[in-house]
């Protein structure tokens, strides 16, 4: 018996967590959302600011107005999201907690969390909103941060040989493979270099051949 899937009207929805202490974090965020609104026709995004409990005389209305008014520099900014529906969504508490409840109350697809820190996996992971978020929510969490700064690729420098081995080998046909303070070295510290030259076939034994370790 085949099994289909009925088809569903029902918007891709997702929750934006928006910290106005922090907008950097806030705007990696945004910005996150807003290209996965601009690809997925039909989806409704919801934006929450988490008031810290160490600030329990806020005026919510004036917080806000300042919400939507930092919304619309932003989405004016990226472009692109006329006709979205777009919710807006004042809580309390702790940050953490609060957008996965919101995420599940509203029956949220993904969460979108923003960071300022680096992208490394102890970063994302210790003492952050993103952190605690993960770890309660009921839905996929995608934490938007700065990109990694590039790093000059590790170029390799080959020295040139040395001319005084060189010149060495050159003058030996190959028996003397390192020069003086060379073959020093090696006997010393070059426990696993080891080079030979001669005509074959070889010799079971040439005593005249020194390799480059002892």
């Amino acid at each position: 018996m085949e099994t289909t899937i009925a088809p569903t009207d029902r918007p891709f929805v997702f929750v934006v967590g928006i910290d106005l202490m922090d907008t950097p974090s806030s705007g990696y965020a945004l910005n996150q959302a807003a290209r996965m609104a601009m690809r997925i026709p039909g989806s409704e995004m919801h934006l929450l600011y988490v008031i810290p409990p160490d600030r329990p005389h806020v005026d919510v209305h004036e917080t806000a107005s300042q919400l939507k008014r930092y919304i619309m520099a932003k989405t004016t900014e990226l472009g692109g999201l006329a006709r979205h529906s777009v919710g807006v969504h004042l809580r309390e508490g702790d940050a953490g907690h609060a957008i996965a409840q919101l995420a599940t109350d509203i029956g949220a697809d993904a969460i979108i969390v923003g960071t300022h820190k680096e992208a490394r996996l102890k970063n994302m992971f210790v003492g952050s909103t993103a952190s605690r978020v993960m770890t309660t929510a009921t839905c996929p969490v995608l934490v938007a941060g700065p990109r990694p700064i590039p790093v000059a690729p590790h170029v390799i420098v080959i020295e040139g040989p040395c001319p005084d081995c060189v010149q060495a080998r050159s003058a030996s046909a190959g028996r003397t493979w390192w020069c003086a303070r060379h073959s020093e070295n090696h006997h010393l510290h070059g426990r696993h270099h080891y080079s030979y030259r001669s005509e074959l076939p070889f010799a079971e034994h040439d005593a005249s051949v020194v390799p480059s370790t002892p």
